[in-house]
């Protein structure tokens, strides 16, 4: 009787259904409070100080998202290397964003996302491919790559996911490139938000919202639920005294 109990039970087990908790979300800006600190709120402790220029939080696109960061330019944000911000390849961005029209040039590519040494720069183009497309580059793994042209002064949620052997890029949660990596590759040091890792040559100049990175790969139908439902409401995270915090709940506390 005990022995058909437990084979009752672990056919139960394997017939729940299940939510892929696979990637581990490593950092979350939703850009909220006050002061030049960027807040981590993916319970990792990533917080990102303002290293130039002040923050300036303006109104996202609805209230539901409360604030955006604006970048003008002038403005980053540094994330200190830590255990968590390490990438033993696998890794996955999400972000909502609304870009200006930049000044152009060849040679031009706006950061939104930088890390030392060219790690994974995430930019808008400005003119060194093909202005006004979101472009890529980690540490030549691939080369810096045009991926899909994004719409100036709208706000669109952008994904970028690499496993080792592709970057799979998606605009507004639908797949809209593909390329092929390089290979496996560790991720390191200090992580940029705004501008280049070497200095504000190449600085980003617009809106910026629900920022996250995911040590894992984020496959489509997560993308879109994150973009649909918010970071936190797809991985809920625990906040002080063990209660469990969703993005909606974060979102509605800071916006009264």
């Amino acid at each position: 009787m005990k022995n058909l109990i437990l084979l009752y039970l672990f056919v139960a087990i394997l017939t729940l259904p299940t939510t892929s908790v696979a990637q581990d979300l490593v950092l979350y800006f939703p850009f909220e409070g006050n002061g030049d600190t960027a807040t981590d709120e993916s319970g990792k402790g990533n917080d990102g100080k303002f290293d130039n220029g002040k923050a300036n939080r303006v109104d996202s696109q609805d209230k539901r998202f409360g604030k955006a960061m604006e970048f003008t330019t002038k403005e980053r944000i540094a994330i200190p290397e830590s255990n968590s911000l390490k990438f033993d390849t696998e890794v996955s961005f999400v972000m909502w964003l609304n870009n200006a029209d930049e000044p152009g040039g060849i040679g031009t590519l706006p950061r939104i996302i930088s890390r030392t040494g060219d790690q994974h720069e995430l930019a808008m183009d400005s003119g060194h491919l093909q202005r006004g497309h979101f472009a890529y580059y980690f540490g030549g793994n691939p080369g810096w790559t045009g991926a899909m042209k994004v719409t100036e002064n709208k706000w669109h949620h952008i994904a970028l996911t690499f496993d080792g052997s592709e970057f799979l890029i998606y605009l507004d949660g639908k797949q809209e490139a593909e390329l092929k990596g390089g290979g496996k590759k560790v991720f390191t040091g200090i992580t940029y938000i705004g501008s280049r890792h070497t200095g504000m040559d190449e600085a980003y100049g617009g809106l910026l919202d629900e920022l996250a990175i995911y040590a894992g790969v984020l496959d489509q139908k997560q993308i879109e639920e994150i973009m649909n439902e918010g970071v936190l409401n797809q991985f809920p995270v625990e906040a002080t005294g063990k209660l469990a915090t969703t993005w909606g709940q974060v979102k509605r506390n800071r916006v009264r």
